[in-house]
């Protein structure tokens, strides 16, 4: 049996290699999470659903509702003729400046696409369904 000052004097030795290894594969593993979920710029959005248009002015607040815009996708500091369904009859062209994206509590997405018009100092929007947004890469 050892001596009690032999055991002060014991030394364990642990590999360090696989503690090393492990703690690599973690990190890597999570630089790549974040890599992989980091989204672009914000620049546009797109829809497949119907879409409304509130026309925002000075003095009043008016929803258009089955209105559209040609392609169903916007992008950021562009212009759009926002139109009837149906008859194609313009509402009023809208230069998009900022795009809000959320979801219902069924879990549907949708956006506002908020942009000044040419008939009101104030910005309106366009409210579309089943909406995504779009990304620069």
């Amino acid at each position: 049996m050892p001596s009690t000052n032999a055991t002060k004097n014991l030394v364990i030795i642990v590999p360090l290699r696989k503690r090393s290894e492990a703690l690599y594969l973690l990190t890597l593993i999570v630089i790549c999470l974040f890599s992989c979920s980091k989204e672009g710029e914000l620049i546009g959005a797109a829809w497949e659903g119907n879409a409304d248009f509130m026309y925002i002015t000075e003095n009043k607040m008016k929803m258009h509702y089955a209105s559209y815009i040609p392609g169903k996708s916007v992008f950021i500091g562009s212009f759009y003729e926002v139109l009837e369904e149906g008859s194609n009859n313009l509402i009023d062209r809208i230069e998009v400046k900022q795009v809000e994206i959320e979801k219902r509590t069924d879990g549907t997405p949708y956006c506002r696409i908020w942009g000044n018009i040419e008939t009101s100092n104030e910005m309106s929007y366009l409210l579309a369904d089943t909406c995504r947004p779009l990304y620069q890469r």
